[in-house]
């Protein structure tokens, strides 16, 4: 599905080359992949490790924990994926769209407890690192969260277009700098 990046190389005559800066990316998909539709979230990060993209690290993990704030601390853009909604629940959107993560402006410690959500994650990132990735959540629609590891057609759906979404989202942000090809030679 993802196409490897172009190195785009200008007219021979022009004295640079675009070389691809490797923006890295974490992917970090949640769920239990044993309740059905709970498990669009690892599905979707072992698919993109399968694209074997250098710069791009993929998790996938029944839950979020502490412990990836180590993980989110190396990175330059972090993507959260995960399952939208239950049985039951309102309709699915539309499309899917990269949700940015805000960080409040007191980062109290209220954010930081039992249940991990990656808000709480950014935060803790921010207090052991004095830094953070930009990070979006990413959440797929579902119908059904039983025992079971089939996924509904909605969900089914929704990894497609998780897939695309993300796939687009690493072609944006890996941009090319520019690097000279010869050494530039200062006038006398």
């Amino acid at each position: 599905m993802f196409s490897n990046p172009l190195f785009i190389t200008p007219h021979p005559s022009s004295a640079m080359t675009a070389i691809p800066h490797p923006c890295t990316f974490l992917i970090v998909g949640y769920g239990n992949p044993l309740r059905g539709d709970d498990g669009v979230g690892p599905q979707v990060a072992r698919t993109v490790a399968d694209w074997q993209i250098p710069w791009v690290k993929t998790l996938a993990v029944p839950q979020l924990m502490p412990e990836l704030a180590v993980e989110m601390e190396t990175v330059d853009y972090a993507i959260f994926v995960d399952a939208w909604g239950k049985s039951g629940a309102s309709p699915p959107p539309a499309h899917l769209c990269l949700e940015p993560i805000v960080t409040p402006p007191c980062h109290g410690t209220a954010a930081l407890d039992h249940a991990w959500s990656p808000t709480a994650l950014v935060i803790l990132t921010q207090r052991l690192y004095g830094r953070y990735p930009q990070t979006w959540l990413l959440p797929i629609p579902t119908e059904c969260c039983e025992l079971g590891e089939t996924l509904s057609e909605t969900a089914q759906q929704g990894v497609n277009r998780a897939l695309r979404t993300i796939e687009q989202c690493l072609t944006t942000y890996r941009r090319p700098t520019f690097t000279p090809v010869e050494p530039c030679m200062k006038s006398a």
